[in-house]
This record gives structure tokens, sequence and C-alpha cells, in this order.
């Protein structure tokens, strides 16, 4: 197998792992075992291992000693820093959006927002999630700064499986309106109110989780 062949494979392994963390199908705690996985994903080990490294430096498994390699727990200071962020660098993506968003770049943040996640829309948990994510990505695409995209995308993929969470606790309306309220002042140019919208969005889902841990 070539380097480049070993890569690929390495990524697949890597992203269908991760999806199994973010959307619980491998809970906090669960013991990840090589070998019933490279059985499931019908390679060799060695992906398997070079896929879970990856996932240990983002800090979705951890290696503890005598018990092996398990998913890691969710821990509450990083989640805090990680909204904290969130806070700072989503609010000010909406506020610039609102000031530099093209026709374009909000014809796509309306085409996010059209969608609804209801049990007979058609849409499962986890492409809604994938909506989710899209939108934060579009809005922040839409302050014409690359740099900052880069640091939101980073951010929201460290907080994919709490923010998966959420959705679960939350009322995915209430979301899908608050969106609309953020996509309605960027169309409006209002730079202020985009910012509150959104830092607003982001308080409620930080007081979800943390009332949800704290319970």
């Amino acid at each position: 197998m070539s380097k480049v062949e070993k890569a690929s494979l390495t990524d697949q392994v890597y992203r269908q792992l991760k999806d199994m963390i973010v959307y619980g199908e491998l809970q906090a705690g669960e013991p990840i075992h090589a070998g019933d996985l490279a059985e499931r994903f019908q390679t060799s080990k060695t992906p398997i291992r070079d896929a879970v490294n990856i996932l240990k430096h983002e800090g979705l498994v951890e290696i503890i000693p005598y018990k092996g390699c398990l998913v890691s727990q969710v821990n509450l200071k990083d989640l805090d820093e990680l909204i904290g962020l969130r806070l700072i660098l989503e609010g000010s993506a909406a506020e610039l959006a609102a000031s530099f968003a093209t026709r374009q770049a909000i014809d796509k943040l309306e085409r996010l927002v059209g969608t609804n996640f209801t049990p007979s829309s058609g849409i499962s948990e986890v492409d809604y999630m994938r909506l989710n994510f899209d939108f934060h990505v579009a809005v922040a695409e839409a302050s014409n700064n690359r740099r900052l995209t880069k640091l939101i995308i980073n951010n929201l993929d460290n907080m994919q499986r709490v923010l998966y969470l959420d959705m679960k606790i939350g009322s995915t309306s209430t979301m899908n309106d608050e969106h609309r309220e953020i996509v309605e002042m960027i169309k409006n140019k209002n730079p202020q109110a985009a910012r509150r919208q959104m830092v607003e969005h982001i308080l409620g889902t930080r007081n979800r989780i943390f009332s949800t841990q704290h319970s």
C-alpha cells in the first residue's frame, strides 16, 4: 500500500470513528478496541491506531493505564473555554457578515435556514447537525475573513459532540427561529444586532448544556 493510499484509508477510518463518537454511537467512557473496529471497517489495525491517535489529540479519546483506549468524558472547563471562543469569534463573524455579506452569501444562508427538522421532514438528526454546522460556517464565510472562518470551523469541529447533545435536549424549532433572526439582521445590514443575536443564540446553547451537566 502506498503512503497516499494509507493516508486516505486512515482519513476514512478517522471520519467514521469520529462520527461514531460525535453522534453517540460510542458513549463517553466506552472502550475502543482496535481489533473489533478493524473487523468492522474491514481493514488492518494500523489505520485504526492512526485514526485513534488523531482523535486523542482532538480530545475525543484518552489512554488510561490498565484500561486502554476509551472515549473521553466531556471536560466542562474545556467546554466553557470553547463556548467562550464561540462568543468572541462567531459574534464578530455575524457583525462582519452584516457589513460584507454578498447577495450570494445571503442566498446560501436563506437556503440553510429554510430547512426544518421535524419528524415528518425526512431529515435525520445527524443531517440536521450537519446543516447546523453548515449554517454557522456560512455566517463565518459571509464575514469575508478567511482566517476568522478557519478558526470558527476548528472550534465548531471540537464542539460537535456537545452540540449534538444540545440538539437532543433543546428545541430544533427554537434553533431554526434563532438562525432566521441572525440571517434577518445580516440581510438588514445591522452589525450590532447581528452580533447580539448570535451571542444570545450561543449563550442559549451554553445554558442548556451546563444545566444538563449539573442536574
